[in-house]
């Protein structure tokens, strides 16, 4: 019974990247369907994350709870990117 609840391979952590519903990054496929492709990214949709000021300018997503915004779909990715890659996940 213990090597059951114990003896488990656990899976490894991913990153997790947040988009409001509201923002216009939401539903653009060059950041969205690509994060979702992705094997160490969880994609969650979410209703508004009192970042209004930059969901409203911007395309923005929360990424393991930090607000990274920019001005087009590619930067956002790039910067989303550049994020994971700053601050991994162990």
């Amino acid at each position: 019974m213990f090597k059951k609840l114990f003896g488990r391979k656990s899976e490894p952590f991913k990153h997790r990247v947040e988009f409001c519903v509201s923002n216009k990054a939401y539903c653009h496929p060059d950041v969205y369907d690509e994060l979702e492709q992705r094997e160490d990214v969880i994609v969650e949709d979410t209703g508004c994350n009192s970042y209004c000021e930059i969901c409203d300018g911007h395309y923005y997503a929360l990424v393991n709870g930090e607000p990274i915004s920019a001005d087009n779909a590619k930067e956002l990715l790039e910067k989303i990117d550049e994020e994971i890659k700053l601050n991994p996940i162990e």
